[in-house]
């Protein structure tokens, strides 16, 4: 009888260890919050922004680990954690605020010599841990809120992205953008010539807190798809190819990007691009709808159809 209780106490301790390790894939800090972490690289004279723990933290998202690209020129306004005060978190008490200014931009070290000041272009990006990407071929959830304040300068012929599948080359596959004329659009690249929709009208998108919902499968062939739902409506739906044909990575980026021009042909040196704020809060990755815990935002998985 004792040796019985004890296969069975050991049968429980295994079952209990493994559900709890289970549960951990998405959300395992055990943080509330998350500090920013400057280093600086002697050897490239560079500040790299790095988050403790590479996670955002319970009150800031989970289920993905993140890192900036861009290093050079990096400064500690581009990227910050800010406590709710006169503007109240998504969720939570805190959220992420970036910005960019005119006038400055971002470079990076390494073989390609990217320059944003003579590219026409500025960001303020968090962007997936290297090779910690999304994996094609497979279906995978992602949930995110964000806020544009209306006092936005946004120059005109400007356009800002705020999240985009890189694709790992020059030319990413899928841009959520803005412009203060267009709205907010979902931009397909890797179709030919690159497709785009209005998700949030203009007269609806500035000074309110937005959730984007998104279930995508990433693919070179045409069984790929990618779905999107806006303050839990369904907005965008794509059944085809979903990968650009040169991709060799799929990380997500998130935060400010701003282009003069499609080709950076204009606005050189950062210049009359405006200056950008864009808040974002409860970033979170999973491999199924209920990884998210939408029902923190009172959306239901089964409506998501």
């Amino acid at each position: 009888m004792k040796f019985l209780l004890s296969i069975l106490h050991i049968i429980f301790f295994i079952s209990v260890s493994y559900s709890s390790y289970a549960k951990c894939n998405f959300n395992c800090s055990k943080k509330n919050t998350t500090s920013l972490i400057f280093e600086h690289n002697s050897k490239f004279n560079e500040k790299h922004l790095n988050l403790s723990s590479k996670t955002l933290g319970d009150d800031l998202g989970f289920g993905h680990k993140w890192e900036t690209g861009m290093r050079r020129n990096l400064k500690n306004w581009n990227i910050s954690i800010v406590d709710s005060k006169e503007t109240v978190a998504r969720l939570g008490s805190k959220f992420l605020k970036f910005e960019t200014r005119e006038g400055y931009c971002s470079s990076t070290h390494g073989k390609s010599g990217w320059n944003d000041c003579k590219k026409g272009r500025n960001r303020a990006e968090l962007a997936s841990l290297w090779k910690s990407e999304i994996k094609p071929n497979i279906i995978f959830w992602q949930s995110l809120s964000f806020k544009i304040p209306s006092s936005v300068e946004q120059k005109k012929g400007v356009k800002t992205s705020i999240w985009q599948i890189h694709s790992g080359t020059r030319q990413p596959s899928w841009m959520i953008k803005f412009t203060k004329n267009s709205g907010l659009l979902i931009q397909n690249l890797t179709a030919f010539p690159p497709d785009q929709k209005v998700i949030i009208e203009r007269n609806n998108l500035f000074d309110k807190w937005h959730d984007v919902i998104i279930r995508a499968n990433l693919s070179k062939k045409t069984n790929g798809s990618f779905s999107l739902w806006v303050n839990g409506k369904k907005k965008f739906n794509y059944d085809g190819i979903s990968r650009q044909s040169t991709a060799k990575r799929d990380p997500i980026h998130f935060g400010i990007y701003n282009t003069g021009s499609m080709y950076g042909g204009q606005n050189n040196n950062g210049k009359d691009l405006g200056n950008i704020v864009v808040l974002f809060d409860e970033i979170r990755l999973g491999d199924s709808c209920k990884d998210l815990k939408l029902e923190d935002f009172k959306y239901k998985c089964s409506a998501l159809n």
